[in-house]
């Protein structure tokens, strides 16, 4: 990057550009004793949008992790906590987003994907950028475009449980050679839904990372180990072969129509849509044949739902089909990020569902070439 008079910036510099905004509280090199000792502690220190920066080994290179975009998924919020108290030193400049900590501060603790007044902020990193939280979304676009990062990570946890998984929106073998820190399984999603991973002209890859259920404790681990390979790996992108990766192309989203009403038990309920089993999320990446019942419909059968493709076309059919008021795969799929949140299966998606066929293995090695 260079300034007003074509002077390179360095990343000091652009730090000190980002300061200027009010939107985040920046907070520079703090040391393990600075640091709360508990997580909630940490969380009531930050008060609000922070940076965190930590200077690397080597300053002319920058990466940037993002998490909390939902107030309910700490996994990645804990492992930022553990490594600042355990004072490492990453091996590049390194920004630390932590985003919708007032969403997360909101009794219970860690609660609310987002306020009831408010919108999914992981749908808002496109325009108009409305609203507070527009603005937030826009505040943490411009940081990073002025960071200049060779990676951008967003930790996440998944609303059900399951396995760890990451999502991109392109296939370059550097998403392979980031994901691999983290999970061996790449979805590769054609969807525009507003999230950070969609946000053009970045100059690096975005890639998310859904570490898993939020109770569950593996998360933790997940988050913290690859956080920690994340930022002290000298080299992101690899030249040889590393680990092979199961990569599933062409995701859809299972979703209720518009004033559809939903919900979850152990047998048919009455003046329901769809009944979902309580336990629905054990199904994540697994393989369901056409042979297997996933839920009850209600009077409107299968079109109380629906599959959308990328312009816009319910191909339900091409999924899902009604046998004898159950919701039963058309096909071979794979299921992930099903969800036990109503509220969730409501607003956003009750699963995301991959053919079978779109499923396939390859190893993370890196291309050499630029990153487009």
């Amino acid at each position: 990057m260079t300034g007003e008079y074509g002077e390179t910036l360095t990343f000091e510099k652009r730090l000190s550009l980002m300061r200027q905004d009010v939107v985040f509280r920046h907070w520079a090199c703090p040391s393990p004793e600075q640091i709360s000792p508990t997580v909630p502690s940490f969380l009531a220190q930050l008060g609000g949008p922070t940076i965190i920066q930590l200077n690397g080994r080597d300053n002319t290179r920058c990466r940037v992790v993002v998490t909390l975009l939902h107030g309910n998924e700490p996994s990645g919020l804990k492992a930022i906590h553990q490594l600042l108290l355990s004072g490492i030193q990453p091996e590049v400049n390194l920004l630390l987003a932590i985003v919708s900590v007032d969403t997360a501060l909101t009794e219970p603790l860690f609660s609310y994907r987002f306020l009831p007044h408010q919108q999914d902020m992981n749908r808002l990193f496109s325009p108009p950028f409305e609203g507070h939280l527009g603005i937030v979304a826009k505040a943490l676009i411009d940081i990073i475009r002025e960071a200049q990062p060779e990676a951008v990570i967003d930790i996440h946890n998944t609303s059900g449980d399951g396995p760890a998984f990451s999502v991109c929106v392109g296939h370059h073998a550097r998403y392979l050679d980031i994901a691999a820190l983290f999970t061996h399984r790449l979805i590769i999603t054609g969807h525009r839904l507003g999230a950070l991973m969609e946000v053009p002209g970045l100059g690096c890859p975005v890639l998310t990372v859904e570490c898993g259920g939020s109770r569950q404790v593996q998360s933790d681990d997940v988050a913290y180990q690859g956080l920690t390979r994340f930022v002290t790996k000298p080299q992101l992108y690899l030249s040889i072969a590393s680990e092979e990766m199961d990569i599933y192309h062409h995701p859809v989203r299972l979703e209720l129509n518009k004033g559809g009403r939903l919900c979850y038990a152990e047998e048919r309920q009455a003046n329901m849509d769809i009944t979902l089993p309580y336990h629905i999320d054990r199904r994540n990446f697994g393989v369901v044949r056409p042979d297997t019942a996933l839920a009850w419909l209600g009077s409107r059968g299968i079109r109380a739902l629906r599959v959308q493709d990328l312009q816009g076309n319910n191909i339900i059919d091409e999924f899902f089909v009604d046998q004898g008021g159950k919701l039963y795969p058309r096909t071979t799929l794979k299921l992930f990020m099903a969800t036990t949140n109503p509220d969730i299966a409501v607003s956003d998606c009750i699963l995301y569902a991959v053919k079978e066929t779109d499923h396939y293995s390859e190893e993370t090695v890196d291309d050499e070439a630029g990153w487009n």
